[in-house]
């Protein structure tokens, strides 16, 4: 996909260069989202070396090997297939969705597919609904006070399912985590299911 050099002049002075992937047309992203996606999956390699292989730009610090164990061990030949769902679907709909024969893959598999086609990620963000982790995470509760002048703000401590997914921005291309009831900017989702091959 060709880049597009942006400069930014900033106001107080000072330039920032960022490489922007191009315009793609509708047919492009069709093409580039037709799959099936090939997959060699080594389940054997650390955390650490899986998220290394990607290059990703940020990985969100609660994908340790404490959150997300590695799920079998060897390696594995897969096939892949994207499915697009609404952020307000839930996993357990998005799954009984899946292509038949495949389940939804794990953070190794997601790793493995981010590897070899990093224009995906680029271009779409992936979840994977194969695994996941129960954490508590801070939401937050705004409501008006003094006859509505002020807004106030309340932390509440909230036990969330989060799952790993693969996006792209402008820090580039990154591994979070998400809870798909409220998801954070993204309008549209792709899950990856997996199939032996």
């Amino acid at each position: 996909m060709a880049k597009l050099r942006l400069t930014l002049i900033l106001p107080l002075g000072g330039v920032v260069t960022l490489l922007v992937a191009g315009c793609m047309s509708p047919p492009q992203i069709a093409a580039l989202l037709a799959g099936p996606y090939p997959l060699q999956v080594d389940y054997s390699a650390s955390l650490a070396d899986a998220l290394a292989g990607g290059h990703y730009a940020w990985t969100n610090s609660l994908v340790t090997p404490a959150n997300f164990p590695a799920p079998q061990a060897g390696n594995s030949s897969l096939s892949g297939t994207l499915l697009r769902f609404s952020p307000q679907a839930s996993p357990d709909y998005i799954r009984s969705r899946a292509p038949a024969g495949s389940r939804p893959a794990t953070l190794w598999e997601l790793l493995a597919f981010g590897k070899a086609y990093p224009e995906v990620q680029e271009t779409i963000p992936v979840v994977g609904l194969g695994s996941h982790a129960d954490l508590v995470v801070n939401t937050y509760e705004h409501f008006n006070v003094n006859g509505g002048l002020q807004t106030m703000t309340k932390v509440i401590p909230k036990l969330e399912r989060l799952y790993p997914f693969l996006g792209g921005g402008l820090p580039g291309r990154v591994v979070g985590l998400e809870w798909l009831d409220d998801p954070a900017g993204y309008g549209m989702y792709y899950a990856l299911f997996v199939t032996p091959q």
